[in-house]
């Protein structure tokens, strides 16, 4: 908990920033998606973690970034995120570029 002048906050910690990325992720994406590294923003009024959203394939890990979600440090509430639909278009775009190198991952 942090005492400042004007409210006491209680601190989400990076692992349940974690928890409600992902919570976020499987309730509204597809699979294959999941969270990734986050990073602790202070802002002058509140704290925000930014989780990465990632895409993943089987037996080659992730295969890189397609956006983030900012998750509310006191609340543990998502306050904001790249477009669901950006995040698919980017994932295709990752996978398009890499597709035979996945295809024989998977095989």
């Amino acid at each position: 908990m942090i005492e400042t002048k004007h409210r006491t906050m209680h601190k989400i910690d990076s692992t349940i920033a974690l928890k409600t990325a992902n919570k976020f992720i499987l309730e509204n994406m597809r699979d294959r998606f999941s969270a990734g590294s986050l990073k602790r923003v202070m802002f002058p009024t509140r704290e925000v973690w930014i989780v990465s959203v990632v895409l993943t394939y089987p037996k080659k890990g992730i295969i890189g970034e397609v956006g983030a979600i900012a998750v509310d440090g006191e609340t543990g509430e998502i306050v904001g995120l790249t477009p669901i639909e950006e995040m698919e278009t980017v994932a295709k775009d990752l996978y398009e570029g890499k597709k035979s190198e996945l295809e024989i991952a998977i095989s």
